[in-house]
């Protein structure tokens, strides 16, 4: 699964997103930087909108349309699986007609022994920005307003990420972001772009256990823990 990322718009990155996504929504100034998006969280979402492709804040698990109802409790639907992806009409539906973006630079995995589990933190290096593929819906409440909310694509791990989890977020190439948000592609061919990601330049680096709490929000989260070498026994 996926359940903490980064966009942390360091230095450059969020030029980068502008660049490449090309947001029409307002900029710099309306979302910061996050070290540690946890699920009900708001994140920043791109989908395309008359033609353009824009750039809003939407929670992260998706509700879907029926949450409204008496009685009814919303999973959170923070992922979606890619290998039973038409298996929840939900899914399904946003496949065909409502896929997005999710900006990040990062997420986040622990590594279990035992009881213990060591937080990693998996991203591309030099920094920069990538993209998740995701699913949003659009929910009218009772009070009139709308809640847009999304989730994320995982599948598979790659070899980098095998050792310590046994899922991962889809990382579209940037050759297909474009075709990920284009309403002309079907579900089928949208699933087809839904492909293990490769290694490349990605590194996972241990991290502290301050991340594990969903309220720390800052850069401590994906600072590495360096270890210090072993004590030399003395040779007398």
């Amino acid at each position: 699964m996926c359940g903490r990322y980064t966009v942390t718009r360091q230095e450059g990155l969020i030029e980068d997103l502008e660049a490449a996504l090309d947001p029409e929504a307002p900029k710099n100034e309306w979302w910061k930087p996050r070290f540690n998006v946890a699920p009900t969280q708001p994140a920043p979402v791109v989908t395309l909108q008359g033609g353009a492709r824009v750039l809003e804040m939407m929670r992260w698990g998706l509700v879907p349309f029926w949450a409204t109802k008496p009685g009814a409790k919303a999973p959170l639907m923070i992922n979606a699986r890619v290998e039973s992806i038409d298996a929840k009409q939900v899914f399904r539906d946003a496949l065909e007609r409502k896929r997005c973006l999710v900006p990040a630079d990062g997420f986040f995995e622990w590594k279990r022994a035992g009881k213990l589990a060591t937080p990693l933190y998996i991203h591309p290096w030099p920094h920069r920005f990538v993209a998740f593929a995701g699913l949003w819906a659009r929910l009218r409440l009772e009070s009139g307003r709308e809640l847009h909310s999304f989730t994320i694509i995982t599948g598979p791990p790659n070899e980098l990420v095998k050792p310590i989890h046994d899922r991962m977020p889809v990382v579209l190439d940037r050759s297909a972001w474009a075709a990920w948000l284009d309403p002309s592609l079907d579900g089928a061919g949208a699933h087809a772009l839904l492909q293990i990601p490769p290694v490349g330049d990605w590194r996972a680096d241990e991290v502290s256990t301050w991340v594990n709490k969903a309220d720390h929000d800052d850069p401590t989260c994906i600072e590495p823990v360096t270890h210090p070498p072993p004590a030399q026994g003395s040779l007398f």
